[in-house]
């Protein structure tokens, strides 16, 4: 029979396992006690089809989701570029039934409203019988901290700001690779928050109307599924 280890050893082991599986975004206190911890599963099989579940909502790919990256030459310089294009049907909330075009790192997208030129993702967001949703998320072009991307959700009525998260909880500096986004409303408010890292969970505020947790839950699909390409910003 192997001999147990000394219990002092065993804690030391165990205490980086427990501090890892503990692991979260740096969110909001207000939020953490006001909004449901959702976790998320399907996302990171999402490309092939496997539905994308938290909450109430499930969203599943029906084109697209794969990534792709591509290099230029400039001398001795080599940029990399990845794109990436999906589209998902969502159901759950309020309007119950939606329809979102999401594209990364490519011009190819219809918008509902004008976007920025440097607009680096953007997301429509169209629910059965209502006004449709925008996400657009443009690069801050940081080159010597970790870069990220900032934008907004809007229906042309109500505008939320969303940014990229790079810092862990209790850490005391920013990664390079975002662990997730923060949403706020008009007043500067953390109402959502969505961890893009493993495990993936979602927060959204339950005060909200209904009508805005479904929408920020059919971005949280696209912020999600779009991960992996997104992380790469300081790859490029």
């Amino acid at each position: 029979m192997p001999t147990p280890l000394p219990r002092t050893l065993a804690l030391l082991l165990a205490a980086p396992l427990a501090a890892c599986t503990a692991a979260r975004m740096e969110l909001d206190p207000r939020l953490a006690t006001a909004a449901p911890e959702q976790p998320v599963s399907g996302a990171a099989w999402a490309q092939f089809r496997k539905p994308v579940r938290f909450g109430a909502f499930t969203a599943t790919l029906t084109k697209g989701g794969f990534t792709s990256t591509s290099s230029t030459h400039a001398g001795p310089y080599e940029r990399e570029t990845t794109r990436q294009a999906f589209e998902f049907t969502m159901q759950g909330g309020t309007p119950a039934s939606w329809q979102g075009a999401c594209s990364y790192g490519t011009s190819r997208q219809a918008v509902l409203f004008p976007i920025n030129d440097d607009a680096g993702f953007v997301c429509t967001l169209v629910p059965d019988g209502a006004q449709g949703w925008q996400l657009q998320l443009a690069s801050q072009g940081k080159l010597y901290q970790a870069n990220t991307l900032t934008g907004t959700l809007t229906d042309g009525a109500t505008t939320f700001s969303i940014a990229m998260v790079h810092r862990l909880q209790q850490a005391a500096f920013d990664s390079a690779t975002p662990v997730g986004y923060a949403i706020r409303d008009a007043g500067g408010a953390t109402v959502a928050a969505v961890q893009t890292f493993q495990p993936q969970k979602v927060w959204i505020d339950p005060a909200l109307p209904i009508e805005h947790q479904t929408a920020i839950a059919a971005a949280a699909v696209g912020l999600l599924v779009s991960s992996g390409a997104t992380s790469t910003l300081n790859n490029k």
